[in-house]
């Protein structure tokens, strides 16, 4: 949920909407169940926008849902203690998806009711119209997530009021029509920039503009598109970089900038799930990891496990690093594709500064721990290194600490992505307080480079994608000359466009994000670059795998009337 200001919400109210089961609302007033004369006043908009936003950190960031985002793709491979299914097509099950999709319907359920009685609220046209404009957004962005996953899924457009036992999918096409009429709305009708009561990074028109240029650009690849979709795409997206002072939006000269905490609300942040120790928005619990919690736990997830590494170098043995805040509590849950990461899409770790500003590579040493080479000094001395290369033999012997090379990663033991670190919380176990940026400007250029290839114009692809690559040159410890002669090493010509350099190029830019699979299946790229770069995957995945199976609870449901379908393959 985002922050609300100026709105005392008093009470969080169970509140049953439709078939779907209950969420949470923060409303002035306990109420038993919501009636359309509730969305027609400002609490009642109010608050059911504010639930919406709220039931957004059932998904993002919990363990679940994030192994499912960035599982089974590329860039990624299960960590020692996680769990294999989502990342090897094998085992898994559709109800693992049901959360997703019961909290879409239910929060587009309550969007509905916002957009369809909201218009009788005695508040003023201008207000109104913004407050409308964040629900037709958010009832775009659950369907957008719908039709990535699931294909074609039941379309509804009115507030529903009584449970019945039948449901139909609608096909996608009529599903995509109906995101692009919210989002070209929302465009418009939302304010340019962040405004109260809805602060933090909620949806502003940057935001929807966003979301559909992403929309076109993903329906012009499937087999419904239509002509004009990738030129609406880039269309949307440049118009977007070029106001880009309007929204008050900007790429930060550093792409390290955009990873720390002080930035998640910059300027290169389009819309960010909150995540705070305020109670009465951040549902917030210390030192815990209970699964109903809504807290962003994905600064555990993408640890290795540091402290098993012995002054020995091996995974048995006296400790070398004792866990702490700085370092994170190690979940082993997600680990970086070795060979693809290192080989593939960082190979130029010289020019380009993002793997370094994207995985940790060196722990400091947090005890003194006797190795072979001497004694280390915590707070100096480097106590684990993983460079990423192959080091000379003369490195290895100046070094204190021990050294990881890419071949001697572990499932356990290897770079840790550090994009979430959150050092600021108050004891190891504590889930972390900041907010999960969901989309970012930077994307922009992307998928207006997406969309000029797709046109056959490699010229502005590549033009696009130089202003991030340029961008990734830069490193706050060079000199200008040195900061420019890597910007010219990495600048590319429209003969370097290829759908897998813009691949490539993206997991420079997102690894780790929750992007990945949605960009393969977007592509039609998800069998064959699983298949080329993901070995523990590449012998299970079919081509049904470009879609999720659908809930078989969702299934179940429906008793009369036809049949609910489940997705070929499944």
């Amino acid at each position: 949920m985002k922050r609300i200001n100026k709105f005392s919400f008093v009470t969080a109210v169970a509140l049953l909407f439709g078939t779907s089961g209950c969420t949470e609302v923060l409303l002035e007033q306990p109420r038993a169940v919501i009636t359309p004369d509730f969305f027609s006043t400002s609490p009642g908009i109010l608050g059911g926008i504010a639930g919406v936003y709220s039931d957004m950190r059932n998904l993002w960031g919990t363990e679940g849902f994030t192994n499912i985002i960035n599982g089974g793709v590329d860039e990624t491979l299960v960590g020692g203690s996680g769990n294999p299914n989502w990342f090897t097509y094998n085992g898994f099950s559709s109800d693992d998806l049901y959360p997703m999709w019961q909290i879409a319907y239910q929060d587009i359920n309550t969007l509905n009711g916002v957009i369809q009685f909201g218009t009788a609220a005695n508040i003023d046209a201008v207000t109104k119209k913004e407050y409308l404009a964040q629900a037709k957004f958010m009832r775009a962005f659950y369907y957008f997530h719908l039709v990535q996953n699931f294909g074609d899924v039941p379309l509804k457009n009115k507030f529903i009021t009584e449970a019945t036992t039948s449901d139909t999918r609608q096909p996608i096409k009529d599903v995509y029509a109906f995101i692009i009429k919210d989002l070209t709305e929302a465009s418009t009708e939302l304010p340019a920039q962040v405004k109260a009561p809805f602060l933090g990074k909620a949806a502003t028109q940057s935001t929807a503009l966003y979301l559909l240029a992403k929309t076109y650009l993903t329906r012009g690849w499937s087999s419904f598109g239509e002509a004009t979709d990738f030129q609406k795409a880039y269309d949307v997206a440049n118009s977007l970089i070029t106001d880009r002072a309007k929204y008050g939006v900007d790429l930060w000269q550093d792409f390290a900038s955009a990873q720390i905490n002080a930035n998640d609300y910059g300027k290169e942040t389009l819309f960010a799930i909150d995540h705070s120790t305020d109670l009465k928005f951040g549902e917030y619990t210390t030192g815990s990891f209970a699964s109903g919690n809504k807290e962003n736990k994905t600064n555990f997830f993408f640890r290795p496990n540091y402290p098993a590494v012995s002054v020995a170098g091996t995974t048995s043995g006296v400790s070398i690093i004792d866990r702490d805040i700085a370092n994170g509590r190690p979940f082993i849950r997600i680990r970086p594709n070795i060979p693809y990461t290192m080989d593939v899409a960082f190979a130029d770790k010289k020019n380009d500064s993002r793997y370094n500003k994207t995985f940790q590579s060196v722990w400091i040493a947090n005890k003194a721990a006797v190795t072979p080479r001497g004694t280390l000094i915590a707070g100096r001395d480097t106590a684990i290194w993983m460079p990423g290369r192959t080091v000379t033999a003369a490195e290895r012997a100046a070094l204190k600490g021990v050294i990881f090379e890419p071949s001697q990663y572990l499932p356990n033991v290897f770079p840790s992505m550090s994009k979430y670190d959150d050092a600021t919380r108050g004891s190891l176990n504590d889930a972390s307080t900041r907010p999960l940026v969901m989309y970012k400007f930077s994307e922009m250029f992307f998928i207006a480079a997406e969309a000029a290839f797709k046109l056959g114009d490699n010229v502005k692809a590549a033009a696009m994608l130089n202003v991030v690559r340029q961008r990734a040159a830069y490193k706050s410890t060079n000199t200008a000359a040195q900061n420019a002669a890597a910007a010219t090493a990495l600048t590319i010509v429209a003969s370097d466009v290829t759908l897998d350099f813009i691949l490539d190029e993206r997991t420079r830019e997102f690894y780790g994000e929750g992007l990945r699979w949605w960009d393969l299946t977007r592509t039609k790229s998800l069998i064959s670059r699983v298949k080329k770069y993901n070995p523990e995957a590449a012998t299970k995945i079919q081509d049904f795998h470009a879609l999720r199976p659908i809930p078989q609870r969702q299934i179940d449901a429906v008793t009369s009337g036809e049949k609910f379908p489940q997705n070929a393959g499944y």
